[in-house]
């Protein structure tokens, strides 16, 4: 049986007595990019952190390729596997990006080539420039860099892209994919969902000290079977909503909110976006009650939609 690069079991971490992970359970196997969702104070960062033994766990058990967390203090082999993009990580400012690389290329026993690093990297035209002097998106790019210098097989990052314009996003999200055509599994915090969904195989929500969700983005956009209903309709969001099996009931194109109970509003209609467990109930509703029924779209819910919908209803069963 293949050893898991990341191995966790009943890990617990409290924060004066209040468990902000709670006896988790968690296994990531060689190939998976790994996005872990979780609103702000979930425990992204310090479950990150635990796993690089940059902090104690109260208890449990957490183990790199087979090895304890805590060897990586110790065992420069085990390090070699690992590159990390923390952050809150920083660069001396008076240095060079070509003096950054050529230092830390001298912590490994086999680095990366770096003109291969700096081309793959797109560092080509900052490489003479001072870190202090570079733009966000590029102070990424090059941190990046240095995170897989080494040639690990596994990447952590940390909510890598937050202050970045979309562009610079965009650049740094062909980096992963770039990593993972590589070989590289990477583990990623994110608070963008757009992110989890382009680039992850596979998506953890945490919440409460532990997930609620572990699955592909398709998996999670189905959960509950919900679907997404857009129509134009004469009927109104109160009697839609009063449907058991619609969850919720939104108006789009800023239009104000219409009952539908005058002869114009009737005639014109409204265009909703209705969630729904049994679209197809919601459907022949639809259809039955308003034979003007126009503009009619089913599909299934965002990444966004569905987070929304999984936190949601953890907080109803807590």
């Amino acid at each position: 049986m293949t050893t898991p690069y990341i191995n966790i079991r009943n890990l617990t971490k409290k924060f004066a007595q209040h468990p902000v992970l709670n006896q988790l359970d968690l296994t990531i196997n060689a190939g998976e990019i790994v996005a872990i969702l979780g609103e702000n104070g979930a425990g992204k960062t310090t479950l990150l952190n635990l796993m690089l033994g940059l902090m104690p766990a109260d208890s449990g058990e957490i183990q790199l390729f087979g090895q304890p967390a805590s060897a990586l203090q110790q065992s420069m082999a085990l390090r070699a596997n690992i590159g990390v993009m923390l952050q809150q990580a920083s660069l001396p400012g008076n240095l060079t990006v070509l003096e950054h690389l050529e230092l830390f290329s001298c912590y490994y026993p086999n680095p990366r080539p770096l003109p291969e690093l700096i081309q793959s990297c797109g560092l080509s035209d900052i490489v003479q420039q001072r870190f202090a002097s570079l733009s966000g998106g590029q102070k990424q790019a090059v941190l990046f860099a240095l995170a897989i210098i080494g040639k690990p097989v596994l990447l952590f990052l940390d909510e890598p892209t937050v202050g970045l314009d979309v562009a610079a996003r965009q650049a740094f999200w062909q980096q992963i994919r770039q990593a993972k055509a590589d070989g590289i599994s990477v583990v990623l915090t994110t608070h963008y969902l757009e992110e989890a969904d382009q680039l992850a195989s596979r998506i953890l929500v945490l919440k409460n000290g532990h997930f609620i969700a572990d699955g592909s983005p398709a998996q999670l956009k189905a959960f509950g079977l919900t679907r997404q209903i857009c129509c134009c309709t004469r009927l109104s969001q109160t009697l839609i909503s009063s449907w058991p099996e619609v969850q919720r009931v939104a108006q789009l194109e800023g239009q104000p909110a219409a009952q539908l109970d005058t002869p114009k509003n009737a005639a014109s209609g409204q265009q909703l976006q209705i969630h729904s467990r049994q679209p197809e109930q919601t459907l022949r509703r639809l259809l039955a009650l308003d034979e003007q029924l126009a503009d009619l779209t089913v599909s299934g819910v965002s990444l966004e939609q569905a987070f929304l919908q999984l936190t949601q209803a953890q907080e109803h069963s807590a």
